[in-house]
């Protein structure tokens, strides 16, 4: 394994090249969401290709294979429960588990959602898709792969189990895990994994198939293009069987570029690659706003809290010191965020929740973080409040704050249908319901910052304290403090599509 961080690639390195590459794509896809008012889905769908093209140029050892699924952040997954129960036989199952984690298996989450059939298979919805576009690739350059095994549950892959179980000898019980995971141990139980087979042939002999030699060929490039990778790779540890060429598990593109840690300029954060608001997060970071969610991700599609918020506008207001009273409760004096609610208090970026809470835990709406923003400013008025977004009312308590954020540049106006003409009254929609992302946040507050560099205006936070200020509906930051409890993304159709 690279040591973490890795160091910088050299300028000349293959590794520097590709984030290049993809920082490139990045930079094309802030353009383009930039140079039209009404952007479309292309930026979004040119930086998964970014991404997709950064994932096959990785360049992964067999261990961090293993470590692109085991570190992965996926969804759809429950909490590992009890140990199912394998003989019935409490202390021959202690047995077997005890030599199956000394042979590097892991105890295995299974799905929490429901799955999507592939055929007479299973997989997640993200997995799912990942074998269509791989199968698809396969079939255009000549290659006939078919999925022999997907999801299996624990009472299948005990079925699977007890063929190859003899007895709980040491020597019977090895051989038995060299071919086989015991139940609750299997990588298929996620719904992440498959076996797949060369036409209707034996999944055994994948390995010698013209098939495999497509997908290996370049550090496995073909299927690391669509999100897959070897489950248990020649030449990895001991991480439980014997290497099965013909198992591949799906990652996405994302998870593949932060395995391969030499792939990431130091500092950096590798869950961002591609994505069109790189710069924004980059920012951030530089100046010390948002450390991310674990080391070198920033988790930018997780949803954020409203201690998270108070958080991210405190660390730019310069951490500013106050010995106000927030009379919330609900937030501890000894949290990470009490410094910062105790400021947005006293200065009138917040008025909570109620008069008692200020439900810290709670997501922000992209209605509610404009809001936070506009206060900062010093609740300027707007030029207009009517006639901007469709689905914002001037009654709407934000109405005033996104239309100023709409004239300054702190928001553009969201993707609507390309197709429709503003001459029918069609507005576009800024969606001021629809949950703030990390990222989202990221560019909001960039944004702002120039905003305010532009005016000239170096007031961090608003002096007036509005005493009949309604009371937000919620609010949030991308500033994680809590690297071991990141935010788990929505799913794609609740966030928001469009530009922010």
């Amino acid at each position: 394994m690279h040591p973490p961080f890795g160091g910088r690639p050299s300028p000349g390195s293959r590794a520097r090249r590709v984030w290049r590459a993809s920082l490139a794509t990045a930079v094309v896809c802030v353009a383009a969401a930039q140079s039209s008012p009404w952007p479309a889905a292309q930026p979004a769908h040119a930086a998964e290709e970014g991404r997709a093209y950064s994932a096959a140029q990785t360049n992964l050892s067999p261990d961090e294979f293993l470590a692109a699924f085991d570190d992965a952040r996926l969804s759809g997954l429950r909490d590992i429960g009890p140990a199912p129960a394998i003989t019935g036989n409490a202390a021959d199952d202690a047995r077997i588990r005890s030599a199956a984690q000394q042979r590097g298996y892991q105890r295995r989450p299974e799905p929490n959602r429901p799955l999507v059939a592939v055929g007479r298979h299973r997989l997640q919805p993200e997995a799912a898709a990942g074998w269509e576009s791989l199968r698809a690739a396969a079939a255009g350059a000549g290659f006939d792969i078919r999925i022999r095994s997907a999801h299996r549950g624990h009472s299948a892959q005990l079925a699977v189990f007890r063929k190859h179980f003899q007895d709980t000898s040491p020597a019977a019980l090895d051989l038995t895990l060299t071919l086989v995971a015991p139940p609750g141990y299997s990588k298929h139980h996620t719904g992440y994994a498959l076996d797949l087979s060369e036409g209707s042939g034996d999944f055994n002999y994948f390995g010698g198939t013209a098939s495999y030699r497509w997908l290996a060929a370049d550090n496995f490039a073909n299927a690391k293009a669509h999100g897959w990778v070897p489950s248990y790779p020649q030449g990895s540890k001991p991480t439980g069987p014997n290497p099965e060429p013909w198992e591949f598990v799906w990652v996405g593109a994302t998870n593949i570029i932060c395995a391969d840690l030499d792939f990431i300029p130091e500092g950096s954060f590798c869950d961002t690659a591609g994505s069109i608001f790189s710069a924004d997060v980059d920012w951030l970071r530089e100046r010390g706003i948002t450390t991310g969610c674990r080391p070198n991700r920033f988790c930018g599609d997780g949803l954020l809290t409203r201690a998270q918020a108070s958080a991210l506008l405190w660390r730019y207001s310069g951490r500013p010191e106050t010995q106000a009273h927030a009379p919330f409760p609900d937030v501890p004096s000894d949290s990470y965020f009490a410094a910062a609610v105790r400021w947005m208090f006293s200065t009138g970026v917040t008025t909570g929740t109620s008069s008692s809470t200020f439900a810290p835990n709670r997501a922000v709406s992209r209605a509610e973080f404009v809001t936070f923003l506009w206060r900062m400013a010093s609740r300027p008025e707007p030029v207009a409040v009517v006639g901007l977004f469709a689905d914002v009312s001037p009654t709407d308590y934000s109405a005033e704050a996104v239309a100023w954020a709409a004239q300054t540049g702190v928001t553009t106006l969201a993707a609507h249908n390309p197709d429709s003409s503003r001459q029918t009254g069609d507005l576009p929609r800024f969606s001021p319901g629809a949950i703030t992302t990390r990222e989202q946040a990221a560019a909001f507050l960039h944004r702002f910052a120039a905003h305010q560099s532009r005016s000239g205006d170096d007031r961090r936070a608003g002096d007036d304290h509005d005493d009949d200020a309604e009371s937000e509906s919620g609010e949030d930051d991308g500033n994680r403090e809590d690297p071991d409890e990141p935010d788990e993304p929505d799913e794609p159709d609740a966030r928001l599509q469009s530009a922010i």
